[in-house]
Parts: structure tokens; sequence; C-alpha cells
């Protein structure tokens, strides 16, 4: 559900922007991108822990995993099941939620990216001291 609104305001955004030719890839470009970098998130994450070993150790499997993404999301937000999508969040059930749905799009794509540069930075077993 939360991904099905996601999609939905990147695609709203994307026909009120300056590039409407392309209103499903667009969308579907920027949601994989934000899908992939979780996992990498997660990946480097654990592999920083010496959980798990890294997945994404090898500079192909980023694009190729970007490129399965892109795929299965055009294939599932197919212009039917988006005007599915339009009439299930216009309905007055979803209204209330609106707001927070609003607010955990824009707390989503901004952690997602946040995330990226506290993993990277990361050194196992220190903890960086935020007031000194």
């Amino acid at each position: 559900m939360i991904f099905d609104y996601f999609f939905l305001k990147l695609y709203n955004g994307t026909l009120k922007s300056s590039m409407p030719e392309f209103p499903r890839a667009l969308p579907s470009l920027v949601l994989s991108l934000t899908i992939v970098v979780n996992l990498m998130i997660i990946d480097g994450f654990l592999a920083k822990l010496d959980i798990l070993p890294s997945v994404f150790f090898h500079k192909y499997t980023v694009v190729i995993s970007l490129i399965i993404m892109f795929i299965f999301l055009l294939l599932r937000y197919k212009n039917k099941r988006i005007a599915e999508i339009k009439i299930k969040f216009a309905s007055d059930e979803f209204k209330p939620r609106k707001k927070i749905l609003n607010i955990a799009f824009v707390l989503y794509l901004v952690l997602t990216y946040i995330l990226v540069f506290l993993v990277a930075s990361y050194k196992p077993g220190y903890l960086p001291k935020l007031f000194d």
C-alpha cells in the first residue's frame, strides 16, 4: 500500500513537471532506485557488522538489480493499475490518512539518502559522539 502511494505521488509529480512524456517510466525509475539503495544500505550495514557477506560487491550487481527492479515496477504499474490506485486513494477512507502518508513519503525519501552516508561512514565498534 505504501509503495502504491509513493508511486502515485511520483506519478502526479511527473505529470506536473516539464517532462510528462514518460509518466510511468520516471516514477518507476525513481522508486526502483530508492528500493535498490535501501537494499544496498541493509547489505552494507550487515557486511560492516560481519553478519553477512556483501551481495553488492561487483559493480554490475547494482546495475542489474536496478534494471530488474525497473522492469518489475513498469510491469506492475500499468495504466489500469494506476487508475485503480487513484480511485483507491481518492476515496473517503484515505482522506484522513493523506497528511500522514505525505509525511511518510518525504521521510522515506530523505532518510533513505541520509542513511547512505551514515552507513558508509560507520565504523564497527565506534560510536561517534554527537555533542562534544
